[in-house]
């Protein structure tokens, strides 16, 4: 299907149409401001309900829907809630062009007074749908009642009672208003050379009605109506029934899962800590250097650089002033600010963001390409076998080939192998959440299933940070040259900055006039005039320092202070978790610490490992990329504050958050620090999840085998083959989230208990 697009820039699409679209309204700036999510610079983004998507078909086209028009930088569909979310350039395209560019090609959004007044309430069923579905029914109901006489074996009462002629109006609306949906997808895949699955349906439905009303008005038969209305029926049950399903499967995690950020949030005087689904507007919140923006708010105090790489996936720094907007998802640079908050916090839209992969690029994985293989040539294939059935039938029986050929149109689908993935691996990740291990997404899951080498930070990883014993060393600091000292780290959220700011409670909080991040090495700060330098010894001394002492060491106006020294408690169970990961992965530890710890770290290891310290940002980046160009797939685990670039290239980055927000976009997963000693267990876990999708994948090939073998030899109506093939996703669907609980029940559940 892609190859199409690299000779046609605009298929299907004529900008005749799109001048009148009905879409007028979204030419007001305040209309559109209220519609859409974030706009900064040249990047808008904008969440749409989608209710005409209902297939793997739709994802693919929508997902790829850049190619139709090139201001669209990303589509991401979720499939549950029929949601599509759309990254453009407003400079390049407009929100009018992007919305009937969908409409053009067959889903149109729902866009109503809620979405401009920003309540967006959740559709549970589509009352469309169920007008249509009340239709079918009653059609059905009257054409099978009015046809007894034919089945009782009155042969000439369907043209000598007219029946024939009523079922024939009592089918068309089936047709032309129950099943139109099917039709209309089919026409727009071919219209756009993009064949969809509801392709053989369209075609079956169609063969049915007018076979049928040929053999009624030619006196030849009594026609196959009461199956095709049966076929629409059951077909639109199964779509009810679907999406009935999804519903009540839906994994997305909202703001109530506990996604592990926390804000400080001011109160009187003081600042307190809350997580983000206790946030309201008007709370005043502190954003600290490297920490996530939790919610839309205007900027209070300070001056902020923020990087909107999370959102637009563009990592410039875009600076911003007292009183200028802020918007969820962007990530702070510098010293502290102060935030007021304007919007109700929805972490919902946080997990989106983190799941759209703006940040981070990954391949596809072994079942993910099976999958896209299969869903390419399915419809081809099956429409081969319903012509080669219908010729092999049409010499013996001319009803039976009509019979034979749509019922193999409308048994085989693909949806039962397409869904066995986003459903199982959905409720892993939502296992997985309440026991404080959250993945970016089920491409995550892939990822780790395949990774051979793991590489460990140590400070906040292998080391607990909530335990660490600090002593400064040095030329005492006056009471004033304290409060200058925390004020300082206090910008940061390095856990030794934090340890430091513990150590000086005593200390008075005044304003810092200017803070400068080193990522690796420390930071310069100035306070009241003077100027502070702090963080590792080659920061202070220089890159050859030969200082013995290790630690954090102070420099204030030019004049050496002293040092902080640390002594870090190791995790609980740590040797555990390194024992029984042994088994299975190769392992490394890359630290920015000095050697001083090297005797412990490598007493936890009983085999011979790769153990590096001193390594700065680039050098933890350039280890993975080597162990990479080896053929190993890596998985790095760290605390997220100075390892983005090492989290970007590994296979997958995992960061260790103790409930603050200061985790990188570039991660792929965030794991609780109190659920530290079940690593070993959720991996083991992840690991064995791949099994489940196998055993879906043959149930999917099984039914689809089963039910074909039955088409083509006549055993199988059209009418039953619409009642399977929805049953047939469900199934899948079924089992998938069924295993995954028992499996997580049986790995992770008693590893809960015994703690």
């Amino acid at each position: 299907m892609s190859a199409y697009y690299l000779y046609e820039k605009q298929p299907g699409i004529s900008q005749k149409d799109l001048v009148s679209d009905g879409y007028d309204y979204l030419d007001d700036a305040k209309i559109v401001a209220k519609l859409l999510e974030f706009q900064e610079g040249n990047i808008s983004k904008i969440t749409l309900h989608l209710p005409d998507i209902h297939c793997s078909a739709c994802l693919w086209l929508l997902e790829n829907i850049s190619k139709l028009d090139a201001g669209i930088i990303q589509s991401r569909v979720n499939f549950t809630t029929k949601k599509a979310t759309i990254t453009f350039r407003h400079e390049d395209t407009s929100l009018r062009n992007v919305v009937a560019l969908l409409t053009k090609i067959g889903y149109a959004p729902r866009i109503n007074y809620d979405s401009l007044d920003g309540n967006v309430h959740e559709h549970k069923y589509d009352k469309k749908l169920l007008y249509k579905l009340g239709l079918a029914g009653f059609s059905f109901g009257n054409i099978m009642l009015l046809s007894f006489p034919e089945y009782l074996g009155f042969d000439k009462a369907s043209y000598l009672f007219h029946i024939g002629y009523i079922n024939i109006i009592l089918a068309l609306p089936v047709l032309f208003y129950s099943g139109i949906d099917y039709i209309k997808s089919a026409y727009t895949g071919i219209k756009i050379k993009s064949l969809n699955i509801d392709l053989p349906i369209a075609i079956g439905m169609i063969t049915l009605f007018f076979r049928s009303v040929y053999e009624i008005l030619g006196h030849q038969g009594e026609g196959y109506l009461d199956s095709f209305t049966g076929f629409v029926f059951f077909l639109l049950i199964g779509r009810w029934f679907q999406s009935f399903t999804y519903q009540a499967l839906d994994f997305d995690r909202n703001y109530k899962s506990y996604f592990p950020i926390s804000a400080a949030v001011k109160s009187g005087t003081e600042w307190i800590t809350k997580s983000i689904d206790q946030l309201a507007p008007n709370d005043i919140i502190r954003i600290r250097n490297q920490e996530l923006i939790p919610a839309d708010g205007e900027l209070l105090k300070g001056k902020a650089r923020i990087d909107y790489s999370f959102v637009t996936g563009e990592s410039d720094l875009i600076s911003k002033t007292v009183g200028e907007a802020l918007f969820a998802g962007g990530k702070h640079q510098g010293e502290s600010i102060e935030v007021i908050i304007k919007k109700n916090v929805d972490q919902s839209y946080l997990t989106q963001l983190w799941n759209e992969d703006t940040f981070k690029e990954r391949g596809a994985s072994d079942s993910s390409k099976l999958i896209a293989f299969i869903s390419k040539y399915f419809t081809y294939v099956v429409i081969a076998i319903a012509l080669l059935t219908m010729t092999f039938w049409w010499m013996k029986d001319v009803g039976m080939a009509f019979n034979t050929f749509t019922a193999v149109l409308i048994v085989a689908c693909p949806c039962a192998l397409a869904l066995a993935i986003p459903f199982t691996y959905g409720n892993i990740l939502r296992l997985l959440s309440r026991g404080g291990f959250y993945l970016r997404n089920v491409g995550t899951i892939e990822d780790i299933q395949d990774i051979d080498h793991i590489i460990f930070d140590k400070t906040g990883t292998l080391t607990d940070s909530s335990e660490i014993e600090i002593t400064y060393h040095g030329k005492p600091l006056s009471l004033d040259q304290e409060s200058i000292l925390k004020s300082a780290c206090s910008h940061s959220s390095h856990p030794l900055s934090k340890a430091i700011v513990k150590k000086l409670s005593h200390a008075t909080l005044i304003d810092v006039d200017s803070y400068e991040d080193v990522i690796g090495s420390g930071f310069v700060a100035t306070c009241e005039g003077k100027k502070l330098k702090i963080g590792s010894s080659s920061f202070i001394f220089g890159i050859e320092s030969s200082r013995k002492e290790h630690g954090v060491f102070i420099e204030l106006d030019n004049e050496y202070m002293g040092y902080f020294k640390f002594e870090h408690s190791l995790r609980e169970n740590i040797h555990e978790i390194i024992n029984g990961l042994q088994n299975s992965f190769q392992i490394s530890v890359l630290s920015g610490d000095t050697d001083q710890e090297q005797d412990r770290i490598r007493a936890l290891f009983k085999k011979e490992h790769h153990i590096y310290f001193n390594q700065r940002p680039k050098d933890k980046l350039d280890k993975i990329k080597e162990l990479q160009n080896r053929g190993q797939r890596v998985m790095m685990i760290g605390d997220g504050l100075n390892d983005a670039g090492a989290l970007k290239q590994a296979n997958v980055g995992i960061v260790i958050s103790d409930k603050s927000n200061n985790f990188s976009p570039a991660c792929d997963g965030i794991l609780d620090a109190n659920k530290f000693g079940s690593l070993l267990q959720q991996l083991k876990y992840l690991r064995m999840s791949k099994y489940i999708i196998y055993g879906a994948f043959v149930l999917a090939f099984i039914y689809n085998g089963i039910g074909l073998t039955f088409a083509v030899t006549g055993h199988l109506s059209p009418v039953v083959a619409a009642i399977l093939m929805p049953l047939s996703s469900i199934t899948v669907i079924v089992y998938g989230v069924l295993m995954s609980f028992l499996a997580f029940k049986y790995v992770l559940e008693d590893v809960e208990k015994k703690r």
